[in-house]
C-alpha cells in the first residue's frame, strides 16, 4: 500500500469539504448566528490537515495508484469528510459528544438520513443548512465530484470511479472518467434546479426549498422540520417531491442519454422497468390497506400518502409525510421490503438496488428450468442482453454478504438492549441509507436514545451501505497493505 498517494488524495478530498463549509458560512453570517465561530473553527481545521496531508504526500506520483490504493483513497475518504463535517456540530455544541457528531455528519454524507437531533427546529439555520449541504455532497459522491472538479487528479481515476459509483455495472458515460464525472453532476445541478424551482411554487421559502431538494436529490432525507415534510401539510409539495425522489433514484446515465439524444427510449432500460414497477405495485398495496382501514377520507389522499413514503423508503430517502408506524401491518412490512430492495444501479439511492434483485431472479428462473431440462443451455438475460455467470454470481454474493453483515449488526445492537423490531428496522435502514425505521427509531423518533456501542456499529453500516460494501471491506484483509 502506497500511503501517501492515498494521503494526497485525502488532503483533496478534507480541502474540498472545509471549502463547501464556506455556504453554511455565508448564511450563518446572514443570519447573525452564533455557529459563526463553529464553521471558522471547522474550516480553519480543515485548510491546517489537509495542508499537513498534502506535505506528507508531497512527493507521492499520481500516476503510481493502483487498486489498493483506490479503495482505500474511496473508503477512508468518507471517513475523513465525515471527520471534517462533524466539526460544527461538536465545536458548536449541539450535541452531548464526538459520537453524535460523528454519527450525524456520517448520517449526511452516506445520505442515510437517520439523526440525533431531537429538536431540528431549534438548531441554527446555519447548521441546518450544512446537513443539507453534506447530503447534496454525498448523493452523487464526493469523490466523484472531486474527479469531476480536478481533472490533474489523474492518477487511478478509473480505479476511483468504479470504487465509488454505486451498482453492480461500471458504465462510462464518456470514455475519459473526468467527463463522465462532470456530466453526472451537470444532471445533478439540474434536477436540483427544477426541485428548487417546484418547492417554490408550492409554497416554500427558498431556505425550505433549498434543504428539501437538496435532501431529495440526493435521497439523502434530513428536513428542516420536525414533523419533515408532513409539517407542510402540502399536496403540491408531497407530489413535486415524490417525483424528485422518483426520478433521483432511478441510473443517472439513463437521464444522461435521453437529455442528450431527446429521447425516452433509455428509459425503457429493464432496470429502470422494474424500478417503476416495485413503485406502483407498493404504492397500489399501501394505498388499498390505508383506504380499506380508512386511516384517510378519501382515496386519493390515500394514494398521495402511500406514493409518497413508498417512493421516499424504496429510493432509500427517508421522508415522511405521516407516522407509519401506526399505519396497517401490510404496509409496515411492505414498507420493510422497499428498504431492502432500493432504487436503481448508478443513482443516489442506497440498499441492494434493483438490477441485482433482478439478476437473482433471473438466476433462479434459470436454475429451475435447468432442473427441468439438465442437458439445456439456459442464458440468463435482461432485456437484450446476456448476464455472464461471473455478474450473476457477484450479485449473489453481494446480497448474502449485505443479509450476513446485516444479521451481526442486528444481533449486536439487540445486545445493547434494543427490542427485536428496533434492532432490525434500525440496522436495515443505516445498511440501506434510509433513515427512518420501526420501534425506537421509527418516523416520530429519533437516534438519540442508542447508546454509544449502537451508533457506532450504525457508523459502520453506514459506511459500508454507502460503498457497496466490499470497498470497505477490503481494507481488513492483508492483502490490501501488504506490498
Amino acid at each position: 500500500m502506497k500511503l501517501k498517494i492515498v494521503a494526497r488524495f485525502l488532503a483533496v478530498i478534507v480541502f474540498l469539504i472545509s471549502a463547501c463549509m464556506l455556504m453554511p458560512l455565508v448564511w450563518a453570517v446572514r443570519e447573525g448566528g452564533n455557529e459563526v465561530r463553529a464553521f471558522s473553527l471547522s474550516i480553519l481545521f480543515g485548510l491546517l490537515f489537509s495542508s499537513a496531508l498534502f506535505w506528507f504526500s508531497r512527493k507521492a506520483q499520481g500516476r503510481d495508484m493502483g487498486t489498493r490504493e483506490a479503495f482505500a483513497a474511496v473508503a477512508l475518504a468518507w471517513v475523513f469528510a465525515s471527520f471534517q463535517g462533524c466539526l460544527p456540530y461538536y465545536l458548536g455544541g449541539y450535541v452531548s459528544n464526538f459520537t453524535e457528531a460523528y454519527f450525524e455528519a456520517m448520517s449526511g454524507f452516506t445520505t442515510t438520513g437517520a439523526t440525533i437531533f431531537r429538536n431540528i427546529e431549534a438548531l441554527p439555520r446555519g447548521i441546518i443548512f450544512w446537513r443539507a449541504v453534506s447530503h447534496w455532497l454525498g448523493g452523487m459522491g464526493i469523490v466523484v465530484l472531486t474527479l469531476a472538479l480536478l481533472p490533474m487528479l489523474g492518477m487511478g481515476v478509473n480505479r476511483l470511479f468504479k470504487a465509488e459509483v454505486p451498482g453492480p455495472v461500471l458504465e462510462k458515460i464518456n470514455p475519459r472518467v473526468q467527463d463522465s464525472a462532470l456530466m453526472l453532476w451537470k444532471v445533478y445541478l439540474g434536477i436540483t434546479a427544477v426541485g428548487i424551482l417546484l418547492m417554490l411554487a408550492g409554497g416554500m421559502d427558498l431556505y425550505d426549498s433549498i434543504c428539501h431538494v437538496f435532501a431529495a436529490v440526493s435521497t439523502g432525507g434530513f428536513s428542516t422540520r420536525n414533523q419533515s415534510v408532513g409539517w407542510y401539510h402540502s399536496a403540491f409539495i408531497d407530489w413535486s417531491l415524490t417525483a424528485v425522489m422518483f426520478v433521483s433514484g432511478a441510473n443517472f446515465g439513463l437521464h444522461l442519454l435521453a437529455i442528450k439524444n431527446r429521447t425516452l427510449k433509455p428509459y425503457r432500460d429493464p432496470e429502470f422497468k422494474f424500478y417503476s414497477g416495485v413503485a406502483l405495485l407498493s404504492t397500489f398495496v399501501i394505498t388499498t390497506s390505508l383506504f380499506r382501514n380508512s386511516c384517510y377520507p378519501t382515496i386519493i389522499e390515500c394514494l398521495r400518502y402511500s406514493a409518497f413514503q413508498a417512493v421516499s423508503m424504496m429510493t432509500t430517502t427517508g421522508f415522511v409525510t405521516a407516522d407509519f408506524s401506526k399505519w396497517p401491518t401490510i404496509t409496515q412490512m411492505t414498507i420493510v421490503v422497499l428498504m431492502f430492495i432500493g432504487g436503481c444501479a448508478g443513482s443516489t439511492s442506497g440498499a441492494i438496488k434493483c438490477i441485482r434483485i433482478q439478476m437473482v431472479l433471473k438466476q433462479i428462473s434459470a436454475e429451475v428450468r435447468r432442473f427441468i431440462h439438465p442437458h439445456a443451455y439456459v442464458p440468463i438475460r435482461l432485456g437484450d442482453k446476456t448476464i455472464t455467470d461471473k455478474l450473476a454470481f457477484s450479485a449473489s454474493s453481494f446480497i448474502a454478504l449485505y443479509f450476513v453483515i446485516f444479521a451481526v449488526a442486528a444481533v449486536m445492537i439487540s445486545y445493547t438492549g434494543e427490542d427485536v423490531v428496533t434492532s432490525i428496522t434500525a440496522v436495515a435502514v443505516t445498511l440501506g441509507n434510509i433513515g427512518p425505521g420501526l420501534g425506537d427509531v421509527g418516523p416520530a423518533t429519533t437516534f438519540h436514545t442508542q447508546t454509544i456501542l449502537a451508533k457506532w456499529i450504525y457508523v459502520f453500516c453506514m459506511l459500508c451501505g454507502r460503498l457497496e460494501l466490499y470497498t470497505v471491506l477490503v481494507l481488513f484483509t492483508k492483502d490490501a497493505w501488504h506490498r
